[in-house]
């Protein structure tokens, strides 16, 4: 019976023919890479569920107030009654969409027994940080889409460990909540064409509208993108499910606050109009990309070229990014968070770009994955310990992690007494101290140590070398700040006392 061995060449001298290793097998190299890149991407997918997890339970702290009053706190206000009303939401300069979702899922959330203000939030945060990692997934599917496998594994790694995406990804701000939106709506439309999908991204992106007017920059960008390409069918039927979405919110805004859009007027007038948002700061056009470069490190250099190179596969996706960064770059008043809506589509696009650049190399595959070692390795010390200063919040060197977190222990501390029938808050501004979110309790909340006002709450978040009358006395430091309590029962509540923050 003739061995298998009888059908390889034989050399001409007669003797044996040596045997190829089957690493120099080009088709099995194939599979052991596909194979390799979907356990690394699938370990990378992972890390980002573990790094959001982490930023959701464990890390309470606060960037800017907005992460609280523009959504968390009027959330409590919708599902519980009891909020602080930040004049935003006295005026009627925001939609109540975003934070009537999260005041949705807390008022199932009580219901099926969750109690305690710290409780509700750290839902809320998981929610978003389950948005983030779909966020994350999205990029990874469209860089796989523009790029192959190993764009999706370059944007896999980017998106897990990008700071900016893990600082941002599970805070419940509307920007953040834009996010993961934005890139699966592009996602959608760069797919197998349907006019379905062309109609869901359409309503994603009417939905990133409502949650923040600046994305209107985006639905309109994704729009003409279809109309330059001839796509004219799924224009219409991305038009007509923004459209759907829009008449929502629009009803939303009616209920609310008696008029369609209302919001967007007010909003408009504010921030365009009377330039109101500059009484918080002004920056130079370069903001954006300086911080981007001070929160990322040494991998955004390679990203913005990876990006720059992204042209030759997706110059319509590029294009609308870059006029969402240039219009945003040339408003006085800037925050890192504000172009938080097109990272994850930036990265996606920036993993397209550098996984075509080594492609041009005759190994591409082996740079590509030092790539991913590198900027794994770098972003992953940037975790470390990124400061406020890198985001652009002044030249604060403090901690991103449980930065401002003092407070809301102390609130948490004091939320669990059993005879809390009222709360001040002082030795710092009203806006930073979370209000009723972490509190979650029927109590009056006061801002000052006038004797009326402390004769009404028997519990004061302050500094440790706080001036009060004898009868107080500290609990427990937490921080910079002492929980203070005095003995006895409460006395009324003052006839002027407001839940508006000014």
């Amino acid at each position: 019976m003739a061995s298998s061995f009888d059908s390889l060449p034989t050399p001409v001298d007669g003797s044996a023919a040596p045997l190829r290793s089957p690493r120099w097998n080009p088709i099995a190299r194939l599979v052991r890479d596909r194979r390799g890149i979907a356990i690394a991407t699938s370990a990378l997918l992972l890390l980002a569920v573990a790094t959001r997890v982490w930023t959701a339970v464990w890390d309470q702290g606060l960037v800017w107030p907005d992460e609280i009053y523009q959504t968390l706190e009027q959330a409590h206000r919708f599902a519980f009654g009891r909020g602080i009303i930040p004049w935003e939401f006295r005026d009627g300069a925001r939609s109540w969409v975003y934070p009537g979702m999260i005041g949705l899922v807390w008022k199932a959330a009580a219901a099926l027994g969750v109690k305690s203000g710290l409780g509700l939030v750290q839902l809320a945060k998981l929610i978003m940080g389950a948005l983030s990692v779909g966020g994350v997934w999205a990029g990874m599917r469209l860089a796989r889409k523009l790029g192959g496998e190993r764009a999706e594994l370059v944007a896999a790694l980017f998106g897990a460990l990008c700071p900016l995406l893990v600082i941002f990804g599970s805070r419940c701000s509307t920007e953040a909540a834009s996010a993961p939106l934005v890139v699966f709506a592009a996602l959608l439309l760069e797919v197998t064409p349907l006019r379905r999908r062309a109609a869901f991204a359409g309503a994603l992106m009417a939905c990133t509208v409502l949650f923040r007017y600046q994305n209107g920059l985006l639905a309109a960008g994704f729009f003409v993108l279809l109309c330059a390409r001839r796509r004219w069918t799924h224009a219409l039927s991305y038009l007509g499910g923004a459209l759907l979405v829009a008449s929502l919110g629009g009803g939303v805004d009616w209920v609310t606050w008696g008029s369609p859009f209302r919001p967007l007027v007010v909003y408009v007038k504010f921030n365009v109009i009377d330039k109101g948002a500059e009484r918080w700061g002004t920056s130079p056009f370069p903001f954006f990309s300086e911080h981007l470069a001070t929160s990322i490190g040494l991998s955004y250099s390679l990203m913005l070229l990876g990006f720059g190179v992204a042209v030759r596969k997706a110059r319509g996706l590029v294009l609308v990014v870059l006029v969402f960064v240039l219009v945003h770059s040339a408003i006085p008043h800037k925050e890192l968070r504000f172009i938080t809506p097109i990272v994850p589509l930036g990265l996606s696009l920036a993993a397209v770009g550098l996984t075509q650049l080594f492609d041009g190399l005759r190994r591409g595959s082996r740079p590509t994955y030092a790539l991913c070692l590198v900027c794994g390795a770098q972003m992953a010390w940037q975790l470390k310990a990124p400061t406020l200063g890198d985001l652009g919040y002044g030249t604060d060197s403090q901690v991103v992690w449980h930065a401002n977190e003092d407070y809301y222990r102390a609130t948490i501390a004091a939320a669990a007494a059993p005879d809390l029938c009222g709360i001040s808050y002082v030795d710092n501004a009203r806006a930073w101290t979370g209000g009723y979110t972490y509190l979650h309790r029927a109590v009056p909340v006061f801002f000052d140590t006038e004797p009326r006002n402390l004769a009404a709450a028997n519990y004061l978040v302050g500094g440790h070398e706080e001036k009060l009358p004898p009868a107080w006395h500290a609990l427990d430091a937490y921080g910079e700040y002492t929980l203070w309590r005095r003995d006895g029962a409460c006395g009324p509540t003052p006839v002027d006392w407001t839940l508006n923050m000014l």
